[in-house]
């Protein structure tokens, strides 16, 4: 996956709502991962390399689908 900058806010906002509702997501170290997205969250080329370090591909599909509506 790779997000535009276009989409850089909506995929924001769902990752914010995955943190919000799940407290295990991502799968691996969530709080890390939270942490780090806070950081990596202003820009599409950040946001795509915290995607791919921290979301699996069911994830990354879900993200898509949700920002793009495919």
């Amino acid at each position: 996956m790779h997000l535009a900058d276009s989409e850089v806010d909506a995929a924001c906002n769902y990752i914010r709502r995955n943190f919000d509702f799940y407290s295990w997501w991502p799968k691996e170290a969530p709080g890390e991962a939270r942490q780090q997205f806070e950081l990596m969250s202003g820009s599409a080329v950040a946001l795509n390399q915290w995607c791919k370090r921290w979301l699996d591909d069911h994830q990354c599909r879900q993200l898509e689908k949700c920002v793009r509506g495919s």
